[in-house]
């Protein structure tokens, strides 16, 4: 029996547009990886499409998400109910994963970064500016 609240996470940056589609128990219902070739508002519109198609029926989708570079203009598109940076996403992901996490490094398509966490909460970061 599928659940009957889903949450479509969004996450648009300058290499790749991802989607994904949970449960409220947390389960990936389906997702996305497509390259967003320099072209994120034609890619992201593809998604959803893409999205719409894989899914053999409508789903009840409660909340949208969107993160990434892209993040603002991927908020609009989608009518996302929250947006945030990419170094709150990658925190609160990351402690889901491991609770006690302390330190994150991510290497994107435009910049990189460390995030430095204590008890929980995000206590210094830093970025390069290019790739």
């Amino acid at each position: 029996m599928m659940a009957d609240t889903y949450y479509l996470g969004i996450d648009v940056g300058s290499v790749s547009t991802n989607l994904v589609i949970i449960d409220e128990k947390d389960k990936i219902i389906e997702k996305l990886y497509l390259k967003t070739s320099g072209q994120p508002i034609k890619v992201l519109c593809e998604g959803l499409a893409l999205l719409g198609e894989h899914l053999d029926k409508k789903l009840n989708i409660y909340g949208v998400g969107a993160t990434g570079s892209g993040r603002q203009l991927a908020g609009v598109i989608a009518g996302a109910d929250i947006v945030k940076n990419e170094i709150t996403t990658h925190a609160v992901a990351s402690q889901r994963i491991v609770h006690d996490v302390k330190t994150i490094m991510e290497i994107g398509g435009q910049d990189s970064k460390i995030i430095m966490l204590k008890n929980g909460i995000v206590c210094d970061f830093a970025m390069n500016t290019v790739c």
